[in-house]
């Protein structure tokens, strides 16, 4: 009997952004996941259920809903292969949304297909019932001293490895970036409906240790505590007799369960809709991205301190970091364009219109914010390389600077040499003895026949590929139009430039005028700068 494995590899043939699904399945299964069951019965409120290791094992008993309740919730967190498998089989699942979820990194095309948010136009992907929230978790990894001279990408030690890039350091601290993903699945049945909610564990990072052949890990804390709360805050008559209810909020799992004691706007438990149910995951969503929004900020400061001081810190590891944050950009963009899109398709049918408008302005506000401080890095990658290349310029005028002092160096040591070869037969003209002068006598005037010629040969050359002033070659005479003086300051410029304009004609200017050149202009017409005020 075909498996699930078999059918997602079937599927792989038409849609090769699965294949990464089918590679994925078939590894082994790592550390244990944890479950977590929500369930709205007919009569009272929610009941959550934690499942033990011996339950979660045995999880395709809680895919069927009983008829007491309207539906279930089945949180899932460090999602195994096996357990991909058996939900898949059960609940029928389009392998899209596995792909989706355990694929969010992207390789070199030449080398593995996009992922399918990548791959898949978004209007194959919105129509779907389940939602995907991808976002860059900002976590704090201590003094930046340990990681010195460490490597720069890493990967969680989860079932599903997540992407972690280290940043450079800011005020002695080791920030780091770290790649998560909640999904969201609805699946209605005749009476009944089960959401399946798969999210990411709290980034343990693998590390290498120095002198250790076993690579240690480290757990990746969110900077600051994590993301700001979004929900109506406790008053405080309430506080004074409940007390503060604090979670873990490095815990994608635990900061869901949190919210959902609460019914999300617009839910109903007989007929939820799959906006309703993804409420809370685009809200920690969209705080994690408000977060990032700001470290983008920082760094924006970074390196516009970094590029006043070429000399002391701009290098190339700093234009491959300026890269990497325009491409970040481009792609945090192109997630929360999704998400709006997938708000779009659904919301006709809610009928909170007003809440929906509200978030998709959230969604617009953070899209700003990035996309400005996207083209702040975009404007600093054009100014550093052009930076780079003036020092490399620079650089080479002193090499051949100091190429030159040697070969003067060469020049006075040569006929030196050669003088003191021919004298060196005889003791007569040794230092100390009586005819030394005569080594002064003929050496001195064989070192300055040989600077001379060197010095016209020098000439020699200059005077060929500078043409004097007038001369044109023949085959240019006929169009090349006469040089004429303009005034100057009330008389003729002694230093003429011709110079194209804007325009594309020619013109005289003078070299000593002070005048400034052109502005100079990108494609689009803005002026050429490097980064915001």
């Amino acid at each position: 009997m075909p498996s699930y494995r078999d059918y997602v590899a079937s599927r792989s043939r038409m849609n090769p952004c699965l294949t990464t699904l089918v590679k994925h399945l078939d590894r082994e299964s790592g550390s244990g996941y944890s479950a977590v069951v929500l369930d709205y019965p007919q009569k009272g409120g929610p009941r959550v259920e934690r499942l033990g290791a011996a339950a979660a094992a045995c999880i395709s008993q809680f895919l069927r809903t009983p008829a007491t309740i309207h539906g279930r919730i089945l949180f899932v967190e460090n999602i195994q292969p096996r357990t991909i498998g058996l939900l898949g089989e059960s609940l029928d699942i389009d392998p899209v949304f596995f792909a989706n979820h355990i694929s969010t990194h992207f390789e070199d095309i030449e080398k593995a297909q996009p992922p399918p948010y990548l791959s898949l136009f978004p209007s194959r992907i919105v129509e779907n019932n389940h939602l995907h929230i991808h976002c860059q978790r900002v976590i704090d990894l201590g003094s930046a001293d340990e990681f010195s001279g460490s490597a720069y990408a890493f990967r969680t030690n989860s079932n599903v490895p997540r992407n972690v890039r280290l940043l450079p350091p800011l005020s002695g601290r080791q920030l780091g970036l770290a790649r998560t993903c909640c999904s969201v699945l609805l699946k209605r049945f005749n009476n009944s409906w089960i959401c399946l909610i798969i999210v990411d564990p709290p980034p343990e990072i693998l590390v290498e240790i120095p002198n250790s052949e076993q690579p240690g890990t480290i757990l990746g804390v969110g900077l600051h505590g994590g993301f700001e709360d979004f929900a109506r805050p406790m008053p405080f008559s309430t506080y004074k007799t409940t007390g503060c209810n604090a979670w873990k909020k490095n815990s994608m799992m635990d900061s869901l369960l949190h919210y959902f004691r609460s019914n999300p706007p617009g839910f109903t438990p007989s007929q939820p809709s799959i906006l309703s149910l993804g409420y809370y995951p685009m809200r920690i969503g969209l705080a994690e991205w408000m977060l990032y929004a700001n470290l983008m900020s920082r760094y924006v400061k970074y390196y516009e301190y970094a590029l006043h001081d070429v000399r002391g810190q701009l290098d190339g590891n700093d234009i491959a970091d300026l890269q990497r944050w325009r491409r970040r950009s481009k792609q945090s963009l192109d997630k929360l364009a999704l998400l709006n899109s997938f708000i779009d398709h659904w919301v006709h049918g809610e009928a909170e219109q007003q809440l929906w408008d509200t978030v998709q302005k959230d969604i617009l506000h953070v899209h700003s914010q990035l996309a400005y401080f996207g083209q702040s890095f975009d404007q600093m990658v054009l100014a550093a390389t052009s930076i780079a290349r003036m020092l490399d310029s620079r650089r080479s005028i002193l090499d051949a600077a100091n190429i030159k002092r040697l070969s003067h160096i060469a020049l006075v040591f040569v006929p030196l040499s050669w003088v003191a070869s021919l004298f060196s037969m005889s003791d007569v003209y040794a230092p100390g003895s009586g005819r030394f002068w005569v080594y002064f006598a003929t050496a001195l005037p064989v070192l300055l026949l040989v600077l001379l010629l060197s010095d016209l040969h020098s000439e020699g050359r200059h005077a060929m590929r500078v043409p004097p002033d007038g001369w044109f070659p023949p085959s240019a005479r006929a169009r090349a139009p006469p040089r004429e003086l303009r005034p100057w300051h009330g008389h003729e410029c002694p230093f003429p430039e011709e110079v194209s304009g804007r325009n594309g004609n020619l013109h005289t200017t003078c070299a000593a005028s002070g005048t400034q050149p052109p502005e100079l202009t990108r494609r689009d017409g803005h002026p050429l700068g490097y980064g915001a005020n």
